[in-house]
């Protein structure tokens, strides 16, 4: 039974394999390909073999040392010992076999390759479709890859609060699998983390898209802000970053599994005196959206309640019943600035 699975997940892939196998053409390889680390994964889908080719952006190059542009081949050398992780990037994914090789393709390109700097972290949140298979065919090629299975499927809540934890980086930013925030709007939060432990993005598009977007979000944060007095002005962005310590002290604590997982982290964060810096960004529109608005906002609201009730039992840990005093400061303001210099 499972081989027939295996098979069929195996078939499913085989259309994006082959486009990603076109795109690394003949390219020569001066070493064989290296697994890079896994945690909990099935094996028996194991041995896909694909080449994925991964092109260097050599145009520009930005000044944060763990996003920089670098030629050369991806290497599948082991990290020097005693060498720290600066940067892991979690891609939450359920289902995302089609849109997730573009979404590594583009974050990959821009990357340092300096062996163990960063890491991208692959969380399959029980997915039905070949995402796995796909994930591990670019881990197999690229050692900044790793998956972690979340299994069985939780919730983005849960997978996220997954890959916060078994992260390895000195920073850790999460993003949609489906490329819904580029690379230049990672190298933004990445940078806000130097002034806060926390920076959330903020997209200029909340304010505006279809009216019952707009009615809908405009519901929810008042709901937000009288039931848990936070004052950011987009909760549900899917770009977020943390510091180390920020990610452990909040995401050991947090329990929702649901898309309101963002609400119940920045609550922690407030309880926990963190400062958040929010960063404006640009998100793409990305067809394929797992959000049902209807169904969804009335499960979000009800979720809102629950972190109020968790927070008034004593659920999180004997955090303070009101917030410390924090700061929650709005920084680039201006998203035509460009943070990246010419190389």
């Amino acid at each position: 039974m499972v081989g027939r699975v295996d098979e069929r997940l195996r078939e499913e892939a085989r259309p994006v394999h082959r486009e990603i196998s076109a795109r690394a053409g003949s390219a020569p390889r001066s070493h064989p390909p290296s697994r890079g680390p896994r945690y909990d994964y099935d094996s028996t889908s194991n041995g896909v073999d694909v080449e994925v080719a991964v092109a260097a952006d050599q145009s520009v190059q930005h000044q944060c040392p763990v996003v920089q542009t670098l030629p050369g081949p991806v290497s599948g050398a082991a990290s020097p010992p005693g060498m720290k992780t600066a940067l892991t990037v979690v891609l939450p994914c359920y289902n995302e076999a089609e849109r997730l090789p573009r979404t590594l393709e583009a974050y990959l390109a821009h990357l340092s390759r300096v062996p163990g700097e960063v890491e991208v972290l692959v969380v399959d949140d029980g997915s039905t479709d070949a995402t796995s298979v796909v994930a591990e065919a670019v881990a197999a090629v690229d050692a900044r890859v790793r998956v972690l299975a979340n299994r069985p499927n939780r919730g983005k809540g849960s997978a996220v609060r997954a890959g916060m934890l078994a992260g390895r980086g000195e920073l850790l930013v999460f993003t949609d699998a489906d490329g819904s925030y580029g690379p230049r709007d990672l190298d933004r939060i990445v940078r806000a983390l130097a002034q806060a432990p926390v920076a959330i993005g903020t997209r200029a598009e909340a304010a505006t898209g279809p009216l019952t977007r707009r009615a809908a979000s405009r519901a929810f944060n008042l709901a937000i802000r009288g039931l848990l007095e936070l004052p950011f002005r987009d909760t549900q962005s899917g770009l977020k970053g943390f510091r180390r310590a920020a990610a452990q002290e909040i995401f050991s604590r947090t329990r929702l599994d649901g898309f309101a997982f963002d609400v119940e982290a920045l609550f922690l964060a407030r309880r926990l005196g963190l400062e958040i810096a929010e960063v404006n960004v640009q998100a793409r529109e990305c067809q394929g959206s797992k959000v049902r608005m209807a169904v969804d906002a009335q499960r979000m609201l009800g979720e809102v309640w629950a972190v109020r009730q968790l927070a008034a039992s004593g659920a999180y840990g004997g955090l303070p019943v009101r917030h410390r005093q924090s700061k929650a400061a709005l920084i680039d303001d201006s998203y035509a600035a460009d943070i990246r210099q010419p190389a």
